[in-house]
């Protein structure tokens, strides 16, 4: 059996099945979605590494700050690392921030707990297309339409796109999911999965970190997955409602 880590760096990286983290490295992508305006997901981020650009995906939740996962900053130079936001074009337009502060979360470690925050140096300047995004307190039930959007690639190991893109997908059972990746290790209960039965649509590398939304809320951060898109294994994504308590402790945000 192929280890998790060498598939990983074999996949490339970000989200697909293998933690987009583990996906590895770089960044992940939209696969099977459509283009999308920064306008109707003025919460999305891109968090830039030097020298490479777009590295992770990301969502703004006060002016300060930006929640994503922790195996996009795990290991980088916090003076590497840049945040910007209001453009929907890729490495060009909006406004760049830099980092003053990166977080993440104390027991992250081979995928679980796949969080974290970065504190921008100058605030966020709200507008029509720089807007932060609600955390929610109840993860969403099986079968629930939710979407997910980046800059990721559009196929596993694939080219990425220079417009943002969006996909609808579906949260997938726990258990169903679990059974799913149980020859990579399973999921833990900081985990959840979206996909669709038929695969073709998922969030990919360069995607990690970034939101998956339901009902104007988000409820998961792209995390890892196996390559992307492919029947039999959705997108995992760390659990937004069972990390938002570390979160809210963290940054100091009112709970909402």
């Amino acid at each position: 059996m192929i280890s998790i880590v060498v598939l990983v760096s074999l996949l490339a990286c970000s989200h697909g099945a293998i933690p987009l983290s583990m996906r590895p490295s770089t960044d992940g992508r939209i696969v099977g979605g459509e283009p999308a305006d920064i306008t109707n997901f003025p919460y999305q981020v891109s968090m830039q590494l030097a020298p490479y650009g777009h590295w992770c995906g990301g969502s703004i939740i006060s002016p300060d700050f930006v929640l994503l996962a922790a195996h996009c900053v795990s290991g980088k130079a916090m003076n590497n690392l840049s945040i910007r936001v209001g453009s929907s074009t890729k490495e060009k337009g909006g406004s760049v921030h830099s980092v003053a502060q990166v977080i993440i979360h104390p027991q992250y470690y081979n995928r679980d707990y796949d969080v974290a925050l970065i504190k921008v140096s100058q605030p966020f300047v709200y507008s029509d297309s720089v807007q932060p995004i609600s955390l929610t307190s109840v993860a969403p039930a099986t079968g629930t339409p939710v979407i997910v959007s980046g800059w990721g690639d559009l196929s596993s190991g694939g080219g990425s796109p220079t417009q943002l893109q969006q996909v609808q997908v579906n949260i997938i059972d726990f258990n169903e999911c679990n059974s799913d990746y149980q020859l990579y290790g399973g999921i833990t209960r900081r985990m959840i999965c979206a996909g669709v039965p038929q695969g073709g649509k998922d969030s990919c590398q360069g995607d990690s970190g970034g939101p998956l939304v339901s009902e104007g809320k988000q409820v998961g951060i792209v995390s890892w997955g196996l390559e992307c898109a492919l029947k039999g294994y959705p997108g995992v994504y760390a659990d937004v409602a069972v990390l938002k308590d570390w979160v809210l402790s963290q940054t100091g945000i009112a709970s909402y």
